[in-house]
């Protein structure tokens, strides 16, 4: 089974379902220049790899309709080199090649010995988090959470009936402390998040189904000589060789003119969608889970399923998501995060859930979430019209990569700080990447960023 990917790994790429790369409709706005051509190897951003669909020049007044920006997926050769040198930090891990191992090796590892991967995979969170799952476990070394994942959804093909094509996308997270006295914690390592996508033609979390992929993260305890995090990709429980650790994810969301599906291999492709573009993965992050956008897209684009059904768990879940969220933004900042967006935007998400206040386990609209960097900021604000408008489309069109790339649509002021490029690409059909906008939506997407204040 093919699944998209986003969140742990691929929170999500600035990639595309588009099966193809079509001019839009002319659009009734008068289009703004397109960006500054990039006609050289020294200009291309390192996150991404930018050539021409038609195999072009990428110069002249045409480049912005004849480019596409993909995030680098990585090969083969450099995902065995990749598990070959982090092997070497895993301490007393039992198999000698990770490529030979499986998830149960790392359960192990982390001092959860009687845990299977079916369990894992099946149990209710409640079940997991309870104490004594293994011997020395106790409340709140297990963390479990399920949710519906827009995120992860093939957005750029036709639904059916209302169903995305592949389905509707569901996860469920697990993060595990490493136990006092594992293998793991003496190797300086901290929490094994592991992280199940599945995939449902109903709009209801798929209980007792398979998960069609599955990733990982290695958080280790730091200021020791650990890379910042490290990435792992597991064969999911019914294939040919199950829960055997992987080179890639495959993913059906990405890549114009490059068909249904991709592989993603570790660790650059993971990296640059966990915040880093530099050697050895340094200042990579685990990503935020942000509710409140889960349940904003039952609102547009995923119509059929109910806002009640996103957290699948219920109220209660909310406690867990809050753990969840403090652990990472800690981790945001122990690799140099803090003040940055992802931080903001998880600091923001703890303010506005805190236990015991009026939102805490409930829905809160976008134009309450925005945050700032600095005092004297641009926010989203209620009643503003151009706002009003702007940022729905801005949480339905580009939550997806920029909430996790570069930058985050709810911060105002980068995005203000940003428009003439966005009205470029937008105008040069780059952006959104994942779907195409038709001439009504370009217009009214072009217009609202020129009104922009």
């Amino acid at each position: 089974m093919r699944v998209p990917l986003g969140f742990l790994v691929l929170p999500f790429l600035i990639l595309t379902a588009c099966p193809k790369h079509e001019e839009a409709a002319p659009s009734t706005a008068a289009p703004p220049p397109a960006p500054a051509p990039v006609v050289n190897a020294d200009a291309v951003p390192r996150l991404f790899t930018i050539s021409s669909p038609s195999g072009g020049q990428l110069s002249g007044p045409n480049m912005a309709h004849d480019l596409k920006l993909t995030v680098r997926p990585g090969n083969p050769e450099d995902a065995d080199r990749y598990y070959n040198t982090i092997r070497t930090a895993l301490s007393g891990f039992p198999i000698a090649r990770l490529q030979d191992s499986t998830i149960t090796d790392m359960f192990g590892y982390f001092g959860y010995n009687r845990l299977s991967p079916v369990d894992a995979e099946q149990l209710d969170p409640a079940a997991l988090m309870k104490e004594g799952l293994s011997p020395g476990v106790k409340v709140g070394d297990v963390l479990v959470t399920r949710f519906f994942a827009p995120k992860i959804i093939n957005v750029g093909a036709p639904q059916v009936n209302g169903v995305p094509r592949f389905g509707f996308g569901w996860r469920k997270v697990l993060r595990f402390r490493a136990l006092d006295g594992s293998n793991a914690r003496r190797a300086g390592l901290d929490a094994f998040f592991l992280l199940f996508n599945f995939a449902s033609n109903d709009p209801v979390f798929p209980a007792g189904k398979r998960a069609g992929q599955i990733q990982g993260i290695l958080q280790p305890v730091y200021g020791g000589t650990h890379r910042d995090l490290y990435f792992l990709v597991y064969e999911a429980l019914d294939a040919a060789n199950p829960q055997r650790v992987r080179a890639f994810l495959e993913a059906s969301f990405d890549l114009v003119n490059a068909g249904d599906n991709s592989k993603y291999y570790v660790p650059i492709a993971c990296a640059q969608c966990h915040g880093s573009e530099v050697a050895n993965e340094k200042g990579a992050k685990v990503n935020y889970l942000d509710t409140d956008h889960f349940i904003d897209r039952t609102g547009d684009d995923f119509k059929k399923v109910n806002p009640a059904s996103v957290i699948v768990d219920g109220a209660p879940a909310y406690d867990t998501f809050r753990a969840l969220n403090t652990a990472i933004v800690a981790q945001n900042e122990a690799v140099g995060g803090k003040g940055k967006f992802a931080w903001l935007a998880g600091m923001k998400w703890l303010e506005l859930h805190a236990k015991n206040s009026p939102d805490a386990n409930r829905h809160v609209p976008p134009l309450r979430r925005g945050f700032v960097a600095n005092a004297g900021d641009k926010v989203w604000t209620a009643g503003n019209a151009v706002d009003e408008q702007l940022l729905p489309m801005l949480n339905q069109y580009c939550y997806r990569c920029h909430s996790s790339v570069r930058y985050h649509v709810f911060q105002k002021q980068v995005v203000f700080d940003r428009k003439d490029r966005l009205k470029g690409y937008v105008s040069g059909d780059l952006m959104p990447q994942d779907r195409k906008f038709d001439a009504a939506q370009k217009s009214k997407f072009l217009q609202l960023m020129t009104d922009l204040q």
